[in-house]
């Protein structure tokens, strides 16, 4: 088995309802294809890079997750057809997995289940006024 990250990018103005509805249903297309799901971070809102189908912001999901290829395969199949994925990427981190050390990391991961929700560092706030550069001591003189 491999590890793989998937992150992908919901439509923004999804309900939590239905942006918790595709994340389960992800986990279980990964479930049922016996992999293992080690985590879930829900990173918010963030304003796009680029605008993908129209939209300037997204909300953005990372999947972390232990399976073969066609488990791979079979995510990216669903997520394309799905109106509320924006976009999504798939990258796989390591060739071979220790079962141990992801039940571990599941298992520790399970007492820090109230931290899921991480906020976005808030990089939109950069305002129109340019910071002078400040004079150094020469010019001052």
């Amino acid at each position: 088995m491999r590890r793989y990250e998937t992150i992908f990018i919901a439509h923004p103005d999804l309900p939590d309802d239905d942006i918790g509805e595709v994340v389960e249903r992800l986990s279980k297309i990964i479930t049922d294809l016996k992999g293992i799901v080690v985590k879930v971070e829900k990173w918010g809102k963030r304003k796009l890079a680029y605008p993908i189908k129209k939209q300037q912001k997204g909300y953005y999901i990372l999947v972390d997750f232990v399976g073969e290829k066609t488990v791979v395969v079979e995510l990216e199949k669903n997520m394309k057809f799905d109106d509320k994925v924006l976009k999504y990427l798939s990258v796989k981190k390591t060739e071979k997995v220790d079962l141990e050390e992801i039940e571990k990391e599941i298992a520790d991961s399970g007492k820090d289940e109230e931290t899921e929700e991480i906020t976005p560092v808030n990089i939109e706030k950069e305002t129109a006024e340019e910071k002078t550069p400040e004079e150094s001591p020469e010019e001052k003189e």
